[in-house]
């Protein structure tokens, strides 16, 4: 803004100076043409009457030079400056006609520039021609003076200008600095801050009130929906766990079919179920802001080998690439990763899935991969958001919501890691984890 400022008021004054210099200039060569014109008709007098001396006499301190042509002979001028030669050639002008020359220079003891004023009059003799030569030097050289003057002046004008403005719109536009940075500042989680309101009752106190009004309303529904995802996390989560165990105590249970399916079927849609209550909840946590990551020494291959012989997985997993790995974070949140990434991997893989975890440079690598129909490349970037599944010839009829790569995603982000998607040896997919390693990690 101040560099807007300054260009247009410089720009402005630049206008203002070349039209007074221009003004200026005007006056003075309209003053010049005064004179010339004057002196002409003073000359013209004395010619139509037949008193015109054959040498003028000098007409003030910086008299014009005179010269009074007839007939092409020169019979009336000021030697003094024109010398005994004839300097004026043009034309013969009508008696009672005036024109106005401009010349940079004659053949005279004065250097120039002049303005020219010829005019015709009659003389006993007959008609004649009266040149009278201005020397505008001296105005030419005070407009020059003025245009440098000026333009030392503009700038010195310009930069007094600038610092006042630097100094006026610094100290007005301090709050709205002030306001942008608190807000800035301000996340999902710091909804309680509010913004600097200055005092009065301008235009930028109340932009400071209605932005703190709207962190007021924005904090309220912030807490109102966390204190939904609590409630809906216990009122659907009991349900589903009193059914899950319902049902397993069903199949449990003396005398029951062994081959129970349906019995089975529901187990495994009410275990699905849980899982995607518990992935939903988790969502709405970490846009809500309220996931935090512990800053805690991890042990990550723990979280792997545990992981893995939770899951009942039909398809081999082999772990002889897992080393000892220590990460910062929160276990609970890595231990979602890697049951994700596993639960994505059995869900497509055919015979085999590979597991490795080593340290590499300054970060923990942990690869998942499987030998299913992999993820094409140009849907890599599509499954890593919500609900987004790709073609359904990969589902092997258990299902996804398409939120588990997405949660992986955030919690990776949150620990300050990269997640890659590519293609593994075998064909299939291969999902990498890039975590920072823990200070204490070897």
């Amino acid at each position: 803004m101040l560099i807007i400022s300054a260009t247009a008021i410089a720009v402005v004054m630049t206008v203002g100076g070349i039209l007074l210099i221009s003004r200026l200039n005007g006056e003075l060569l309209e003053t010049a043409t005064d004179l010339g014109e004057d002196t002409a008709k003073d000359i013209a007098a004395l010619a139509r009457t037949g008193e015109l001396p054959p040498v003028l006499p000098r007409i003030g301190s910086e008299p014009p030079a005179i010269q009074v042509v007839r007939a092409g002979e020169v019979i009336s001028q000021t030697p003094d400056k024109l010398g005994l030669r004839r300097v004026f050639v043009d034309e013969p002008i009508p008696p009672g006609v005036t024109r106005f020359y401009d010349r940079d220079r004659l053949p005279i003891n004065e250097s120039g520039p002049f303005r020219v004023a010829a005019m015709g009059t009659r003389t006993p003799e007959g008609p004649a021609t009266v040149f009278v030569a201005v020397d505008v030097e001296d105005f030419a050289e005070a407009t020059r003076i003025a245009r440098q003057v000026g333009g030392v002046g503009l700038l010195g004008l310009v930069l007094v200008l600038s610092g006042v403005l630097w100094v006026v719109i610094g100290r007005t536009l301090a709050p709205v600095v002030a306001i942008r940075a608190r807000a800035e500042a301000i996340t999902a989680s710091e909804l309680h801050q509010r913004v600097p309101q200055p005092d009065g009752r301008d235009e930028i106190s109340d932009l400071a009130r209605t932005i703190n009004d709207m962190l007021a309303r924005l904090e309220a529904s912030a807490r109102r929906q966390e204190s939904f995802v609590a409630d809906a996390a216990h009122e659907l989560r009991s349900p589903i766990a009193s059914l899950q165990a319902r049902l397993q105590a069903m199949l449990l249970a003396p005398g029951s079919a062994p081959d129970d399916r349906d019995t089975r079927d529901l187990l495994r849609e009410t275990v699905r179920m849980g899982r995607l209550v518990d992935h939903l909840l988790l969502l709405a946590r970490s846009d809500a802001g309220t996931i935090t990551k512990a800053h805690g020494p991890v042990d990550l291959e723990e979280v792997v080998l545990e992981t893995v012989a939770a899951i009942e997985s039909i398809v081999p997993i082999t772990l002889d690439g897992v080393q000892p790995v220590q990460v910062e974070g929160q276990s609970t949140l890595l231990e979602h990763v890697v049951r994700n990434l596993l639960e994505n991997a059995e869900r497509y893989a055919v015979e085999s899935i590979e597991v490795s975890l080593r340290a590499e440079a300054d970060r923990a690598v942990l690869t998942i991969d499987d030998d299913g129909a992999g993820i094409p490349e140009d849907r890599r970037d599509d499954v890593l958001r919500r609900f987004v599944r790709i073609d359904d010839s990969r589902d092997r009829g258990t299902g996804g919501a398409g939120l588990g790569l997405a949660i992986v995603h955030e919690i990776i982000d949150l620990h300050g890691g990269e997640l890659l998607i590519g293609e593994s040896p075998a064909g299939g997919a291969r999902l990498q984890v890039l975590l920072p390693l823990g200070s204490t990690s070897p």
